[in-house]
């Protein structure tokens, strides 16, 4: 058959076996893209009388041994090139794989083995004899107990039985119980976000001397953002302000208040400034103000810095106090805040302040009773203030205390 002639595929010879046929195409049978096919020969030493049939060498048998395949073999269809995946056969389907966890429930899962390792870790720190027997030497012979104690006060510190004997030996408020809290020292931020020997650092603060816990808040210098901010470390940071004297936490406060503003929004942090508002510094107390009356009602409507409106209004001087009211204490704003979830506490606390027309308020109040009682929150305002009676199916809990006030594990 002549080149010309193989325009239709049908029309090709049948193959044999070891021969190729070589098509050489016409141009005019292909008026779009003319193809000329180069004839490889693979017995270039004898001439080719014609291309019709080109007689091709046997195949040798497949070898046995492990030789390296050919770059053929290695690319055939079965084998993924490098930038294609071939799934196999048994793989799941993308819809039915895990998700990535989100980042609350991952920070939860490496707390959980955190704490998991931590407990395996100091399994065998924790004393060998029962809590009551070592209750029992503690009341009998302290001094005695405290000086078997020595050396192991780190360790025992971070098991939730061992940190129960050295609260109580920290409770005793001895000489020799200050020596057993040096044995804490370069520990004291591992210490604090620690879920059992943060209640041993508040111990040593409520019970041992200012000098005898000034070691606390010098380690913690550099680190207040952080440790506000930890679930743990804040309670820390609430008993310094508590009980050590300004000189030991003013450092510390300053530090916080550059982020004061997010920091009264936060879940635990804003137990600290709770705590300034109570116990720190005028200049402290004015700086948390200040930021708070920039937008009272933001505040007051918010989960948490609720709290601090509230202390503003019972600690802050008079000055901060007046502007306050000025600009929450209207029987309208009052109303606001009333049928919000969380103003309502702030609502019932500015209805108790003289300083605020309360009988205006409750007048608007009571004109807006239907509206109140159509929410769970309402009607608990309407409790709190007196308007209507609580029913026996009611079992609302009070509102939580604002900062963590039991420094005590039990």
């Amino acid at each position: 058959m002549a080149p010309a002639e193989m325009t239709n595929l049908s029309q090709m010879p049948v193959m044999q076996p070891n021969q190729v046929i070589v098509l050489v195409a016409d141009a005019s049978t292909f008026p779009v893209a003319p193809v000329s096919y180069v004839t490889w020969c693979p017995q270039p030493c004898q001439p080719c009388p014609s291309f019709q049939h080109l007689q091709l060498p046997a195949l040798p048998a497949p070898a046995t041994s492990h030789a390296p395949a050919s770059p053929c073999q290695q690319m055939g269809p079965s084998t993924p090139t490098p930038r294609t995946e071939v799934p196999s056969d048994d793989s799941e389907p993308p819809s039915s794989r895990p998700h990535r966890p989100t980042a609350s429930t991952a920070r939860r899962l490496r707390r959980k083995r955190a704490a998991e390792r931590a407990k395996a870790a100091n399994a065998s720190g924790a004393p060998k004899v029962s809590l009551e027997e070592l209750r029992t030497q503690l009341c009998e012979d302290p001094a005695g107990t405290l000086q078997q104690m020595r050396g192991h006060v780190w360790a025992w510190s971070r098991n939730d039985l061992g940190c129960r004997l050295v609260q109580e030996a920290l409770e005793t408020g001895s000489r020799e119980a200050a020596e057993l809290a040096v044995e804490l020292e370069g520990h004291v931020l591992e210490a604090a976000m620690c879920p059992h020997a943060n209640y041993v650092l508040q111990k040593v603060v409520s019970h041992l001397s200012p000098s005898a816990s000034r070691f606390v808040a010098s380690e913690l210098r550099g680190s207040a953002v952080r440790v506000a901010k930890h679930h743990f470390a804040c309670r820390i940071l609430c008993r310094l302000l508590e009980f050590c004297p300004f000189s030991a936490t003013s450092i510390l406060v300053d530090e916080l208040l550059v982020d004061a503003a997010e920091l009264c929004t936060h879940n635990f942090a804003h137990h600290v400034m709770e705590s300034i508002l109570e116990n720190g510094e005028d200049r402290h107390k004015k700086k948390v103000a200040e930021i708070l009356l920039v937008d009272p009602r933001r505040y007051a409507t918010h989960r948490n810095s609720s709290y601090l409106i509230e202390k503003v209004l019972n600690y802050c001087s008079q000055t901060e106090q007046d502007v306050l009211v000025a600009k929450l204490g209207r029987p309208e704003m009052i109303l606001d805040l009333a049928l919000t979830q969380f103003g309502r506490h702030v609502a019932s606390a500015l209805l108790r302040d003289p300083r605020v027309n309360s009988e205006a308020s409750m007048q608007l109040i009571r004109e807006h009773q239907a509206q109140l009682e159509g929410t769970s929150h309402g009607q608990r305002f309407l409790v709190d203030i007196g308007l209507i009676q609580p029913t026996p199916m009611d079992h609302w809990a009070p509102r939580p205390q604002s900062h963590p006030r039991a420094v005590r594990r039990n």
